[in-house]
């Protein structure tokens, strides 16, 4: 029988960056709301995302597409 390997936990294995680029071919409806009307951090929390950039400002461009490149984490 061998012995097994005991691996120390890493978290940084575990650790994935999501973009509000990676989520928007899931929810095109995204891409139908003008985000100087609308803030997206709101529409983001109801399908249970919010945007954790430090960068990231409310009304600031129209276009979903703009915001592409703002980090979010999923609302367990």
């Amino acid at each position: 029988m061998k012995k097994r390997e005991i691996m120390a936990f890493n978290p940084d294995e575990f650790f994935s960056t999501i973009t509000v680029g990676d989520i928007i071919s899931k929810f095109k409806h995204l891409k139908t709301i003008d985000f100087k009307e609308v803030s997206l951090n709101t529409e983001l929390i109801k399908l249970n995302y919010e945007v954790v950039s430090k960068e990231y400002t409310d009304f600031e461009f129209s276009d979903i597409e703009q915001y592409a490149r703002f980090e979010i984490d999923e609302i367990v």
